[in-house]
């Protein structure tokens, strides 16, 4: 039995990822990621029509990707039994997709995308936001958090994650123990939650 070959437009959106979170979209040409994928350049316009559609379909497939691992983190149990455990729930979902998909998570979370997104794209970026904010009004009705715009707590504690990410590449947040994760949980937490008075 043959092998199968890989899917020529995954490995081409797999090739660009890499390259984005390396040198970033704006710093990435179409040649590199040919040669990254080891195809010819003529055979990525095949796929995807421009640079922008290739920008789009990779940011599009990072974002889902980053969708279906909080999807599953929040059900994961059932319904949470508190603000605090579904904080839990969010840390373990963007902590096991920056560990199995580094290169994705540097792209999403490490640049600038304002200059290429379609509004798919946008539509499914405000998609992420929208869970974010949606916890952060919960906890704050709840009294589990602290009083405070919801975007701006979601922006503290998302940059609080994505330093952490930073500070540990190339190794990535496997290389990190579970108490050093869960210290790192806890300071995030710390940033949301209200104080008793």
């Amino acid at each position: 039995m043959t092998p199968r070959k890989p899917d020529l437009a995954q490995q081409l959106l797999d090739s660009a990822i890499a390259l984005f979170a390396e040198r970033t979209y704006e710093g990435t040409q179409m040649p590199a990621v040919a040669q990254r994928a080891g195809v010819g350049v003529g055979t990525i316009y095949r796929y995807f029509p421009s640079k922008e559609a290739l920008g789009n379909a990779a940011f599009q497939h990072a974002k889902r990707g980053l969708l279906e691992e909080l999807g599953a983190a929040l059900a994961d149990g059932g319904p949470a039994a508190s603000t605090r455990e579904e904080f839990g729930r969010f840390w373990r979902g963007f902590t096991r997709y920056a560990s199995s998909r580094p290169e994705s998570f540097v792209f999403l979370e490490h640049q600038q995308h304002d200059t290429f997104l379609d509004p798919d794209s946008l539509t499914l970026a405000a998609e992420i936001d929208r869970i974010a904010a949606d916890f952060i009004a919960r906890g704050q009705q709840a009294g589990a958090i602290r009083e405070g715009d919801a975007e701006q707590l979601v922006a503290l504690a998302i940059g609080a994650f994505t330093g952490l990410v930073k500070l540990h590449r190339p190794d990535g947040l496997g290389a990190l123990s579970a108490e050093a994760l869960s210290l790192a949980e806890e300071a995030v937490w710390d940033l949301l939650h209200r104080k008793a008075p």
